[in-house]
């Protein structure tokens, strides 16, 4: 658990890149990024880097991105070449890693093109640590996810457990990769050598000989249970807390004096009111922290507030850039006793929109796994006779793509808001939509931020990692609700049967084809 002012949501794209600088600029121990990739001509923010380890011989820099991803141009110019300068400069205190995902290895490595390579799984995670703060996001680190590409961002502050872990994790998974070194310092694009070294708890990058990617791949799994293990033997009281066998409901009530009593932690003066809790799903080490155990248990908890007296209304809000639904997320989507709002990105607002080569076909893809989704919510409500209890939007913003994704979860009021929508997209106000009325005491109390789309792929072939956050903090559960009003005031685009029929959401025969068969690879 932890103070309220640990805990600070980011709202927009130019926040959160001045405050990466910012971090950066302040650090005096330790920097541990994990990204996609950094963007090849993000200069100003590589420069920043040089000028923190420069200023601080003592500051340490892990930085760990994909190997697929960030060397697609490579010999050219690439994300991995730029971060050779940092190698070359500074080869004491840095160590840049490349992940290579192990689903991809021996006759497939070498005839798989680069443009397609990255369907067979990538290190997806997006963590920025400083010192003992910590920046989850779904952002990466290029020009638009700094400008005008939406996403999400929440800064914990001076928590020392979670950047330790964080740190440790992104210091385990750099132990199973590739390394880069460079040595020329006179240009900011230097020629690296990507090795695998034999200090790696495997000595030799088991990608050529496919027979070793078990031992490989059963190895991370272990290392990875026994950090996550550390993790959850720590004592509430040293600002982190596992999360315990149920999802904790937010108060209708202050607590009676015997709970006080029996758990000081909820006492009014105790400075601890949020519990934290990282998500790890990593399909290729065979661990699901995220589809089997957290996001069922948040459904458990809105069920179980759905059918409290009162609690009709109570309502999960999921987006994602990406919103391809695995099958047991729908089921629970389907089953679930709450309201459930989605977002996700127009075609416009996807970031394949126009793109070259058989990449434009992607954001129609996506509208074929929406209509399908839909035509299940439709016929569910036939079946039963009832209203659907599941909205679906599209987010649109001029000159904008968007990348958000993760839960929140608001528990209902039963009585009505007799107040209108107020105008502003960021303010603090109850809403209500003309489609569904959704009834709050309090803004949500709970939140999944991270790396996850939830579709097939997060879950069976990327590295992701996510926090859960609870709280029953009044001013964090009102920039909670702050976060998410501003992404649904650009979630305008209703999903219902008339937005399927336009000539420019018809989608070919054969992206439908291609869709069902590599679902799990988008």
């Amino acid at each position: 658990m932890l103070p309220e002012d640990c805990v600070r949501v980011l709202y927009e794209p130019k926040e959160f890149y001045a405050r990466l600088l910012e971090k950066i600029k302040s650090a005096r121990r330790r920097i541990f990024i994990a990204s996609l990739y950094v963007g090849k001509e993000e200069t100003e923010l590589v420069a920043a880097l040089h000028s923190a380890l420069r200023q601080n011989p003592q500051l340490r820099l892990t930085f760990l991105v994909d190997y697929l991803r960030s060397t697609r141009e490579h010999p050219l110019p690439s994300s991995a070449s730029l971060l050779g300068s940092l190698a070359a400069a500074f080869p004491q205190q840095v160590d840049l890693r490349l992940f290579h995902t192990p689903s991809l290895a021996g006759w497939q490595k070498k005839w798989v093109p680069k443009r397609f390579n990255e369907g067979w799984g990538l290190q997806h995670m997006k963590c920025y640590g400083f010192d003992d703060d910590v920046i989850m996001s779904g952002a990466n680190l290029s020009r638009d996810y700094f400008t005008n590409r939406q996403d999400r961002y929440i800064e914990f502050r001076s928590h020392p457990p979670l950047a330790d872990f964080f740190d440790s994790l992104l210091t385990l998974v750099s132990s199973y990769s590739f390394r880069i070194l460079a040595r020329d310092t006179s240009t900011s694009h230097p020629s690296i050598s990507i090795t695998w070294p034999s200090s790696n708890p495997i000595p030799t990058a088991p990608f050529d000989t496919p027979a070793s990617i078990p031992a490989y791949t059963s190895h991370a799994h272990d290392s990875l249970l026994s950090l996550l293990a550390k993790w959850t033997s720590l004592p509430p009281t040293s600002l982190s807390s596992p999360l315990p066998p149920f999802l904790p409901t937010p108060a209708s009530t202050p607590p009676s004096s015997a709970a006080l009593a029996a758990n000081p932690i909820l006492s009014p003066s105790s400075p601890y009111d949020t519990t934290l809790r990282p998500v790890l799903q990593m399909g290729p080490f065979n661990l699901t922290q995220e589809t089997d155990q957290v996001v069922p248990e948040i459904f458990r908890a809105a069920n179980a507030l759905a059918t409290a007296p009162g609690g009709k209304s109570t309502t999960i809000d999921w987006t994602s850039g990406y919103f391809g639904l695995r099958e047991q997320y729908k089921r629970l989507v389907l089953d679930s006793k709450a309201q459930i709002r989605i977002v996700s990105a127009s075609p416009e607002a996807n970031g394949f929109f126009n793109s070259r080569g058989v990449s434009r076909f992607i954001p129609p893809a996506y509208t074929y796994f929406s209509q399908q989704f839909y035509s299940e919510i439709v016929d569910q409500a036939e079946r039963r006779k009832r209203e659907p209890h599941v909205e679906m939007r599209e987010w649109r913003r001029d000159g904008w793509t968007y990348h958000a994704k993760g839960i929140w979860l608001t528990p209902a009021l039963s009585n009505r808001l007799s107040s209108p929508l107020d105008a502003s997209p960021l303010a603090d106000a109850n809403d209500r939509d003309d489609e569904l009325v959704h009834l709050h005491p309090l803004p949500p109390y709970l939140t999944l931020i991270g790396s996850s789309n939830y579709g097939g792929r997060s879950a069976q072939r990327d590295l992701e990692a996510n926090v859960l956050v609870t709280t029953h903090s009044a001013q964090l559960r009102r920039e909670l609700e702050r976060e998410l009003r501003g992404i649904r005031w650009f979630a305008d685009g209703l999903v219902e049967p008339a937005l399927f029929e336009r000539t420019e959401r018809k989608v070919p025969w054969g992206v439908r084809v291609a869709a069902r068969a590599i679902e799990t690879m988008l």
